[in-house]
């Protein structure tokens, strides 16, 4: 998944848990949204998709505006020769605006980032800086809580004159700290303090802050993701609360939101990865406190179901690749079907598939052929060779100048090429540009071409040849000269046409005559 892929499908997850959180906060225990925004987090900075047939991206049709790349093109092999011709004028123009428009969009993301990061680095720092000069406490009741609550981690109580309510930073060294003002002959008070800092502290919250943070400036384009970050925040406090009331007993509830309301008034400044007790809007927490009640079986099972079947439907990816065409251009006509078309799976050594192959127009309308291909095997894919047709509206077939920048070609029914573009198991190769055809209109000044037919091209039609294996195993399809003797300078049904895409070429041993190793000689799934 690309970065984009990430942030969108991480924005459907966030507004499911905001839903969730909306309607359930006051009713679940308060680690359901905390456990939700920490899955949230992992589906922002994990890179891969994991497919699940039950994911709501296998509901719906998915399309990610993805930062345009520089693609290879595919290369002709004419009759007596296999060179890479010449870029046409409409591709070069095409690839450089594409290469300014990835330079740009990077650039801009990278700029976000890094003030982003700076910010958080900045006041980190400035933070440390300022807490270096706090003082340790000598208080009975603070050295007798911290022999009572023992972790493997060293816990260390301060206090300092330069923050105004508790507050907890350091993962491996973690320190409680306290304004200097503190009243310590209230111990039922620093009894609510230290078991709320000592939640933050068992629960590691200052590193999934920090993790949180570094998703932020990842994804700071994303509104949605500072919206997780905030609720993510006051999700941790929410928590704590919870597990101070648990300790204390139903009957403290009262006691516990007057010292909240008291500390309210008097805030720290920003501490961006430290767990301060009254940063948190008091209303919510106070709230959130009044209405809690011991957890029973049922609200235990129903928060485990619900953490479940959101994970399940927001953090995993389509089961197949569902992604639509980038380009956005108009085309004659789009020869695509429904994926119903397709046969039903069987065991074979995998599958590849032609999802579509469209003519579509540059800007200044100069045609070209788009194909999207579909890698279901586990073997990555580093060469293709496919024969195509092209077609006009009534399925006429049309014999055109393929290679028309080659003076010696001539115009044919068919045109082989030759793809060398690596195809990862399960992905799907959904690039922008493709392969140019003649129009005499528009390409006039190219010489040898002569008048091709390509103005009247309205389907393609596409069939592989060839397919090579990166660990060395080739793949010859069977039924290639039946398809070109069939199709080749053939009139061709309209109906046939819009229902020949998605076609789907099975791997069956026959057409195998170079295997590598063992693992092709185990049928896929």
């Amino acid at each position: 998944m690309n970065l984009l892929e990430m942030s969108f499908s991480g924005a459907f997850f966030i507004i499911a848990v905001f839903i969730i959180r909306t309607a359930a906060v006051y009713r679940l225990p308060k680690m359901t949204f905390v456990i939700l925004w920490e899955t949230v987090l992992l589906r922002l900075l994990i890179p891969f998709r994991i497919p699940f047939p039950f994911s709501v991206h296998t509901l719906i049709s998915l399309r990610v505006s993805t930062p345009p790349s520089v693609e290879a093109q595919a290369i002709p092999l004419p009759p007596a020769k296999s060179q890479r011709p010449p870029l046409t004028l409409q591709e070069m123009e095409h690839l450089a605006s594409e290469g300014t428009s990835v330079s740009a969009w990077f650039a801009v993301w990278c700029a976000g980032m890094i003030l982003l990061a700076s910010f958080f680095a900045l006041a980190y720092l400035r933070c440390r800086m300022e807490l270096r000069t706090a003082l340790p406490v000598n208080n009975a009741y603070a050295e007798r809580w911290l022999k009572e609550c023992p972790l493997k981690r060293r816990v260390f109580i301060r206090q300092s004159d330069r923050i105004s309510t508790p507050l907890t930073y350091g993962i491996f060294r973690p320190v409680i700290l306290m304004p200097r003002k503190t009243d310590w002959e209230r111990e039922e008070q620093l009894r609510y303090i230290f078991s709320h800092e000592y939640a933050h502290i068992c629960r590691f919250d200052a590193l999934t802050k920090l993790i949180a943070a570094f998703a932020l400036c990842i994804h700071w384009f994303n509104p949605l993701v500072w919206v997780m970050y905030r609720l993510f925040n006051r999700d941790l406090e929410l928590a704590c609360d919870e597990r101070v009331i648990k300790q204390a007993g139903q009957k403290q509830k009262s006691a516990y939101s007057l010292m909240l309301i008291g500390m309210e008034a008097q805030k720290s400044r920003l501490m961006p990865f430290g767990s301060g007790l009254a940063k948190n809007p008091v209303e919510e927490r106070i709230t959130a406190i009044m209405k809690t009640k011991p957890a029973t079986p049922f609200t235990l099972l129903s928060a485990c179901l619900l953490v479940l079947i959101s994970v399940s439907a927001f953090a995993t990816s389509a089961a197949a690749s569902t992604d639509d065409r980038p380009d956005g251009m108009p085309a004659a006509n789009v020869a695509s079907a429904d994926a119903g078309n397709v046969a039903p799976h069987k065991k074979n050594f995998g599958s590849i598939i032609h999802e579509s192959a469209d003519i579509l127009h540059y800007e200044d309308g100069a045609p070209y052929i788009h194909d999207i291909l579909t890698n279901n095997t586990d073997k990555t894919i580093v060469e293709t060779q496919y024969c195509m047709l092209a077609c006009d509206e009534d399925g006429a077939p049309l014999k055109l100048y393929w290679n028309f920048t080659d003076s010696s070609a001539e115009s044919s029914y068919e045109n082989i090429v030759r793809s060398e573009e690596n195809l990862l198991p399960g992905q799907t190769e959904n690039y922008r540009g493709g392969w140019s055809l003649y129009d005499g209109g528009i390409m006039e000044d190219f010489p040898g071409a002569g008048d091709g037919e390509a103005s009247r091209a309205a389907w393609a039609l596409l069939c592989l040849k060839q397919v090579v294996f990166e660990d060395g195993a080739v793949w010859d399809n069977p039924d290639y000269e039946s398809w070109l003797k069939t199709h080749a300078g053939q009139r061709i049904g309209v109906d046939e046409l819009q229902n020949y895409y998605p076609h789907e070429y099975r791997l069956e041993p026959a057409g195998w005559n170079r295997l590598i190793g063992t693992d092709w000689l185990k049928p896929a799934g």
